[in-house]
């Protein structure tokens, strides 16, 4: 089975966007979690899916969307390392 490693910076950033959804919407926000980590499971078992991202500078930099939300990941021999889940709106060049 693949394993998913997330960073303390994609800890931070799934704690935040629950936070942030759950100020208004509880039960949405449980459930946006759900759909980024069934999606990060689905990514360890497949990290060749998504798009390269050889323009951030960071050695086998994939992404792939989750709703308004971006998953960066790098394969690893057993999964994938998640490095950061961020709003598609932001800026990802200054990140």
């Amino acid at each position: 089975m693949a394993h998913v490693i997330f960073s303390p910076e994609a800890d931070d950033d799934l704690e935040a966007i629950v936070d942030y959804i759950a100020r208004d919407k509880p039960m949405a926000a449980r459930q946006w979690l759900w759909e980024i980590l069934k999606t990060c499971e689905m990514l360890a078992n497949q990290p060749g899916v998504g798009e390269d991202r050889k323009g951030l500078g960071v050695t086998g930099c994939r992404s792939y969307s989750v709703g308004q939300y971006v998953v960066f990941f790098r394969a690893r021999e057993d999964g994938i390392e998640v490095s950061r889940v961020i709003h598609g709106s932001r800026d990802m060049t200054n990140l």
